[in-house]
């Protein structure tokens, strides 16, 4: 069950400037789903023109998604020390340069490992944390329908990209394609203009501010003028349910970002046209946008506990993906699986702020969120190059 509010006042609790805020959350989240799962589709493309080996080009898409979780805790310093605006608006400087540089070294992987693969994917990493989080300030009874339709932005996402991204690299390129997604995600600097802090940010950041100030002057000087305790959270760790919550979140996330960076390649392998293997993001999206919606009302004000809910929902997946072997040599039978997938995965994804909320409270909820994305990060970064070397090592489809 989320934790309640108490006794701090928010004028746009629940109401007026709160949808906006949601709005731009969603569409926050819907513009960095594009750009993140958009790796399969250009790992393909990566592939076609520098004929490296299957290994190495995955390295690429595995520091990008790997930088993406690893930023998590950054991006949480950021939000706790000024605000989830000042957060997403630098997320969204950070994407621009990162895949607007990847224009001009879309000639060499070694520079795109640095573009593409580091500063990209540091950048929506920062912009993700602050759009979850940003969700708790000014959300408690609706809670759960907010954040449930602001993760769904990330199956709007994933349902068009396949088709964008494909129609992207077919009309102008895999250069062309990175600027243009370097443009899309500038519009999260927009999303982020919206995002004025809440009167609950305010109180917790006076709270910080009151605390060091009672300090003696020697603890004053070791944290400059904030609480590092305030800023980082160090008492997470010490939360055991939330610890376990990490290794599930760190096995699922290599086990996810195997299927995101091969399921395409996967399906090629299998006989299917990379148009319709590209096709299987769509379905991956509409599971995954129907799992979000659902996972976020069903965690809602006195709804069901998200901890429950979050293994249940990593069971299955485990299950659909021990099986896929079986029945992957046809069409239909991916097309089931990229349902399924979507719609656990994007279960397990909304689980991540309830989950901190629940066990952590809105206080420590930024710093819970970006330890579960560091976390995941060091499961993005092992999981890709280790199913790549398999294949190209053994051949295997």
């Amino acid at each position: 069950m989320i934790q309640k509010y108490s006794d701090q006042r928010n004028k746009d609790l629940d109401q007026g400037w709160a949808w906006v805020i949601m709005i731009a959350a969603t569409g926050t989240i819907m513009i960095d789903a594009i750009l993140l799962y958009a790796t399969g589709i250009l790992h393909v493309a990566l592939l076609e023109k520098f004929e490296e080996d299957n290994a190495y080009t995955s390295l690429i898409g595995s520091i990008y998604s790997c930088l993406f979780s690893f930023a998590g805790p950054f991006s949480s310093i950021v939000i706790n020390a000024f605000s989830c605006r000042v957060a997403l608006m630098f997320g969204g400087v950070v994407i621009l340069v990162g895949f607007g540089l990847s224009f001009f070294a879309a000639v060499n992987l070694n520079y795109l490992l640095v573009t593409y693969g580091c500063v990209a994917g540091i950048g929506v990493g920062l912009s993700t944390i602050p759009a979850i989080t940003v969700i708790a300030y000014f959300f408690n009874k609706k809670y759960g329908v907010a954040i449930g339709i602001v993760m769904s932005g990330a199956g709007i996402g994933t349902f068009i990209t396949g088709p964008l991204v494909q129609y992207f690299i077919m009309e102008y390129g895999l250069q062309g394609t990175f600027l243009l997604l370097a443009g899309l995600g500038g519009n999260v600097i927009v999303m982020g203009a919206l995002m004025f802090p809440s009167d609950l940010e305010h109180i917790h950041k006076r709270e910080a501010k009151l605390n060091c100030s009672k300090e003696t002057t020697v603890k004053r000087h070791c944290c400059m003028s904030f609480d590092i305790q305030n800023i980082l959270h160090f008492d997470i760790f010490l939360d055991k349910t939330f610890m376990c919550c990490c290794v599930q979140y760190c096995l699922w996330s290599m086990a996810f970002s195997i299927l995101m960076l091969h399921l395409i390649n996967y399906a090629i392998i299998q006989g299917t046209t990379n148009e319709a293997a590209a096709f299987l993001m769509i379905y991956v999206g509409i599971g995954s946008t129907i799992g979000r919606l659902i996972s976020g009302l069903s965690v809602g004000y006195n709804g069901l506990d998200p901890v429950l809910l979050n293994f249940g929902c990593n069971g299955i997946l485990a299950l659909a993906t021990a099986f896929f072997p079986f029945y992957s040599d046809k069409y239909l039978g991916q097309v089931v699986f990229a349902v399924i997938f979507g719609l656990y995965s994007g279960g397990l994804s909304t689980m991540i702020s309830p989950l901190c909320m629940d066990l952590l409270g809105a206080k420590k909820v930024a710093s819970g969120i970006g330890t579960l994305f560091f976390i995941g990060g060091i499961g993005y970064l092992a999981g890709p190059p280790v199913a790549g070397m398999y294949t190209t090592v053994y051949n295997s489809s």
